[in-house]
C-alpha cells in the first residue's frame, strides 16, 4: 500500500540543482495559539524534476476544472483585484 500523507499547506519551493522542491506542513495542535492560526509543523519535503512538476500542474489543473464543475469550489478574486483583473499565478516566492 502507498504511503499516504496529509497536509494543511505547502511553502518554501525552490528549484535548487535543477530539481523543484516544495515543503508541505501540518498544523500543530498548540492551546495556546486559540483563535490564532496554529504554529506549522514542516512533515514532508517532495522534490520534482521540471517535467514531473509541469505533468502534477496539469492534472491539478485538471482536477480544479472538474471541482469547479461540480460547485465543490468556487474563486474569489485576489485580496486588492476585481474580479475582471488578471490574477497571478505565481507563488510569493516567485514573484
Amino acid at each position: 500500500m502507498a504511503d499516504q500523507h496529509y497536509i494543511d499547506g505547502i511553502e518554501n519551493v525552490a528549484i535548487i540543482a535543477g530539481n523543484i522542491r516544495m515543503d508541505f506542513y501540518t498544523f500543530a495542535v498548540d492551546p495556546e495559539t486559540s483563535g490564532k492560526e496554529p504554529p506549522k509543523e514542516h512533515n514532508l519535503r517532495l522534490v520534482m524534476s521540471p517535467d514531473a512538476f509541469l505533468r502534477s500542474w496539469q492534472t491539478h489543473t485538471q482536477l480544479l476544472e472538474e471541482l469547479k464543475s461540480r460547485g465543490l469550489i468556487t474563486e474569489k478574486p485576489a485580496e486588492g483585484t476585481s474580479s475582471d483583473q488578471e490574477k497571478s499565478t505565481l507563488a510569493p516566492s516567485f514573484s
